[in-house]
């Protein structure tokens, strides 16, 4: 009797836990909030000449900022529509931005592989920088 009663409470406990589980993932399976309320998002846009090289590069870079930037931030790339290259960063805030963008000034690795994508895009003249501060 002992064995019958361990094994449906066992198997109860299961059902219940299955139950509660179930549809956890409901709620997740949409996209997630893609910034939060004072965080910085810039979108970069860049029409290059050969894209899947531009991409390739800024793929690097983005590589690079990850392992090398004191001041992190999500970077994420991408093709536009129109066939751009573009590249989505998110900064915790404003100053967070700032510091990141004063180390990538300073930084000579950075400075250098945004030489190859200048070189492989044409003019920064180009690029263009939307900020945007999450509300």
């Amino acid at each position: 009797m002992t064995v019958i009663k361990t094994t449906a409470f066992a198997l109860i406990t299961l059902l219940i836990s299955a139950t509660a589980a179930a549809g956890h993932h409901e709620r997740g399976e949409g996209p997630s909030l893609a910034a939060k309320p004072g965080q910085v998002v810039i979108v970069y846009h860049w029409p290059c000449a050969d894209a899947d090289e531009a991409l390739s590069l800024v793929k690097e870079m983005i590589a690079y900022e990850r392992d090398a930037s004191p001041h992190p931030y999500s970077a994420a790339p991408a093709i536009h529509a129109d066939g751009a290259v573009v590249s989505v960063d998110v900064h915790s805030s404003a100053e967070s931005m700032e510091k990141a963008l004063a180390w990538q000034e300073a930084d000579a690795t950075w400075q250098a592989q945004f030489a190859k994508m200048e070189a492989a895009c044409g003019s920064a003249d180009d690029l263009t920088v939307n900020v945007l501060t999450m509300q």
